[in-house]
């Protein structure tokens, strides 16, 4: 017999073994996925480098430094912060903690500003990072608060005023929200916060005494565009807080998933000025310490500074036309999509035209439902709009970082789908 929580835990959806991935050659009978967002255009690059830096020293095999990041990882990544994420004052290597992956640190980051007891719980824009609903709650117990902008630009100072009423609210509701998360940039919608909106939230969560949380995975995945103007990444750590907030509640989740192409490295940090916060941090990391390997190869990777600087060129050159691509094609298929952002390796699309209201008794989320299931049986995936807690159905996250006759094959099988004639 397993525990109550155990056997809430068996009904999680989660990958195992291997998938029936399309290939023009060799499996085009298999599913398209424009699901995980993977920097597939580096991977060559990155597994070059990896094979021509392989040489470990015994050291690697040990436990070595503990559970928290080497040394030498922390001084390489903190080198790196300070050139491209600009902080006012500069990332010291004891302000970082690395773990097996941001997935870990986002459950870290619920664990230390939240007791479930207390029902806290930690606040979120909507649209958002599907599984955060994940990482955030599976094993603690804490609730999320979204927060709902209508209307309102989400990147705007203008949006601050629906988290401060949504906080309010929540309390009305014996929610205490102890923390605010933003993805910056967005997952799902590739924009940047600007300057004066991280200004103004880090006020709002100084009023209401809570953590601000930054997940900045995306940072250097930004791509500048000629069509229209782009957006510039700008850093929470780039913001000075002096009279506007304690630095101490300010803090920052990244790692080598997404702009490097390393998610099979399993190593991601968060950096914080709270000496407490990184201790309990470190205590709690034995359970998803990083790779000696992953840590060795990863320092030898950062510490190339002239190989970084053209590798993230050349990964945002592949980002951005693949994602002019991806535009074309769903220009031509008659599907809208997300018009902003010049970030990330996804595409917001609006299919609320196409949602089969008739076949869900008229109920947009159900009929959202149904529209995925027709997709999958069309041989695509993609990740809903409610799982992304989207305000409105319809919406879908594409992932355009795949190779061009993968994108040509999955936008046709979209396409295929929603014709009226196609009930599959």
């Amino acid at each position: 017999m397993l525990s109550a929580r155990g056997a809430g835990w068996a009904k999680v959806g989660f990958l195992h073994g291997k998938e029936n991935i399309y290939n023009p050659i060799n499996n085009p009978g298999g599913a398209v996925s424009f699901t995980n967002a993977e920097n597939v255009f580096m991977h060559a690059d990155l597994a070059q480098f990896i094979n021509t830096h392989n040489h470990f020293d015994k050291q690697c095999l040990a436990y070595g430094e503990g559970y928290t990041g080497t040394l030498r990882l922390r001084n390489a990544m903190a080198k790196h912060l300070n050139e491209f994420f600009k902080p006012v004052q500069a990332i010291d290597p004891e302000e970082i903690t690395f773990a097996a992956g941001v997935t870990y640190l986002n459950e870290v980051c619920a664990l230390i500003t939240c007791d479930p007891d207390r029902h806290d719980s930690i606040m979120l824009g909507r649209p958002i990072y599907g599984s955060f609903s994940k990482d955030l709650c599976m094993r603690t117990g804490v609730n999320l608060e979204y927060v709902s902008v209508g209307d309102t630009n989400q990147f705007s100072i203008d949006c601050v005023a629906a988290y401060d009423a949504e906080f309010e609210a929540a309390k009305a509701r014996g929610s205490e929200i102890r923390a605010l998360i933003i993805c910056n940039p967005h997952n799902p919608l590739g924009q940047c916060y600007p300057a004066e909106t991280l200004v103004a939230l880090l006020r709002l969560c100084a009023a209401k005494g809570i953590h601000l949380i930054s997940d900045e995975l995306y940072a250097l995945s930004v791509y500048n565009r000629d069509d229209r103007a782009s957006e510039k990444f700008t850093s929470i750590r780039a913001i000075d807080c002096s009279g506007i907030i304690d630095p101490r509640q300010v803090h920052v989740l990244y790692g080598m998933s997404k702009d490097y192409g390393g998610a099979g490295l399993r190593l991601g940090c968060v950096i914080s000025q709270n000496t407490d916060f990184s201790k309990a941090t470190r205590a709690i990391c034995r359970f998803s310490s990083p790779s000696q390997v992953s840590m060795d190869l990863s320092a030898k990777f950062l510490e190339d500074r002239a190989f970084v600087m053209q590798f993230l060129q050349k990964s945002q050159g592949h980002l951005l036309r693949s994602r002019l691509l991806a535009e074309e094609l769903l220009t031509r298929a008659g599907i809208n999509y997300h018009q902003k952002g010049n970030v990330g390796m996804f595409i917001w699309i609006d299919l609320e035209s196409y949602l089969p209201l008739d076949e869900a008794s008229g109920d947009g989320w159900a009929a959202e439902r149904v529209l995925s299931e027709r997709f999958k049986r069309a041989g695509v995936m993609m990740d809903t709009g409610e799982s992304y807690h989207a305000q409105y159905p319809g919406r879908f996250r594409l992932m355009f970082c795949v190779e061009e006759s993968t994108l040509k094959e999955g936008i046709k099988r979209i396409s295929a789908a929603l014709s009226p004639r196609m009930k599959l």
